[in-house]
């Protein structure tokens, strides 16, 4: 990726003193994408602004936003609810803002699949992994709420934690509250993780459909029945996660187990890439199974959704890639795409 560096905002004090740097990079996508049983275009561009610096003890500072972060459904880079800054040395590393909780920070979610990133924008899990906090699809951080994540490393072991401050915004009102701790072992390619997440919220999460209790309700007014929704208060699960690299395939597998309110009981799946000359090809395949009285608005009690992709890499930023992604609810339409994505 092609880094623009300028000059008039670089920060060079003399040979041998820190310096601090702002480098702008970017990136953008066309081609075509199913919305609902339709084919439309879709395109877009953003640019990126990735601010570093270096203490002269030799602590290391920095940030990063998008530009249309700026202002992101209530949520912008100046009040920390999009993009990050941090601050890293032998203590390790402390990041705030719209980060990831610390499951993630170690072992990351599934190969995107599309060029869309298939269910992100529909609010399906997509490639997410089912995590419970940071800036993940069912994590319940307000738009304005920070999250505070500190990892560290030491030979094989990998430790994190995360948290938001519980508070809306810059104000002492009380908005979701979550914390989470992850830990990670490596030997040779081969990465083991366990991680606890806490998430105190009434939102039970998005897999592209409600949540109910199976209860049939009146509408006082109307008369017209409907299903009573389910509604969390505190959740919390445990997750044991496998990263595999064998030459040119990357293997990542998860299991998490839910507790307390949370909707998901148990948690199964399974992603891949590979890798063959310019080629890459991905997916990945995700298993939700409920807790009992819950129930999606089919009537289903569990849930299973994949992806399966393939890229092409063209050289200097440009590649062409697709993909479909789908799940077996009854109220959910196959996705799909094809486009060409770009990286300056």
């Amino acid at each position: 990726m092609k880094k623009v560096l300028f000059a008039t905002t670089a920060l060079v004090l003399s040979a041998g003193v820190a310096a601090a740097e702002v480098s702008l990079s970017g990136d953008g996508r066309m081609g075509v994408k199913s919305v609902d049983d339709a084919i439309n275009f879709s395109s877009r561009a953003r640019v990126k602004f990735t601010l570093s610096g270096e203490s002269d003890s030799g602590i290391a500072f920095g940030g990063s936003f998008r530009v249309d972060q700026e202002d992101e459904n209530g949520a912008s880079a100046s009040k920390g609810g999009a993009g990050t800054v941090f601050v890293s040395g032998s203590f390790g590393r402390v990041e705030m803002g719209d980060a990831v909780g610390a499951p993630e920070a170690l072992w990351g979610d599934f190969y995107e699949v599309g060029y869309t990133d298939l269910g992100d924008e529909e609010g399906r899990l997509g490639n997410d992994i089912a995590y419970l906090t940071g800036d993940s699809n069912l994590g319940i951080a307000g738009n304005e709420n920070p999250v505070l994540l500190y990892t560290y490393s030491t030979g094989p072991i990998s430790l994190a934690a995360s948290f938001s401050d519980g508070k809306e915004g810059y104000t002492d009102q009380n908005d979701h509250q979550e914390m989470a701790v992850a830990a990670a072992y490596t030997w040779q390619n081969y990465t083991f993780g366990i991680g606890y997440e806490y998430a105190d919220s009434n939102d039970a999460g998005n897999f592209g459909t409600g949540l109910t209790t199976g209860t049939v309700l009146t509408d006082a007014t109307t008369g017209d029945l409907y299903l009573e929704e389910y509604t969390a208060n505190k959740m919390d699960q445990v997750e044991l996660a496998f990263v595999g690299a064998f030459n040119d395939l990357n293997v990542k597998a998860v299991y998490a187990k839910g507790g307390k309110d949370n909707p998901v009981d148990n948690y199964f799946a399974i992603g891949a890439d590979y890798t063959m000359d310019a080629w890459t090809f991905g997916g990945y395949v995700q298993y939700a199974e409920l807790d009992d009285g819950v129930y999606f608005t089919d009537g289903s009690d569990d849930v299973t959704w994949y992806g399966l992709g393939a890229e092409y890499d063209l050289g200097g930023g440009l590649s062409v890639k697709g993909g479909i992604a789908d799940s077996n609810l009854d109220d959910t339409d196959v996705m799909y795409d094809l486009g060409m994505k770009f990286s300056f």
